[in-house]
């Protein structure tokens, strides 16, 4: 697994090591969402599939990740 920015300013997380590799990309859209504020993308590399959530909504994941990754650590809740 590895971590890269691509040229769009995009975070690749994932295996960027050759074409086809499973791969996320995460970054603003360029288009803001409904009400107008900025959205945040998250998609498969090379695939159309794509979520784009609110910046609350990406605070919100970004959070409950951060709760995941330290319960890793220390062993569980």
């Amino acid at each position: 697994m590895a971590v890269a920015e691509d040229d769009g300013g995009e975070l690749i997380v994932g295996d960027v090591t050759h074409t086809g590799g499973r791969a996320l990309a995460v970054g603003l859209s360029p288009s803001p969402g409904p009400d107008g504020n900025p959205m945040v993308h998250i998609g498969w590399v090379e695939q159309d599939q794509q979520l784009e959530l609110s910046v609350d909504e990406a605070r919100a994941l970004r959070d409950e990740l951060t709760r995941l990754i330290d319960d890793a650590r220390t062993g569980g809740p």
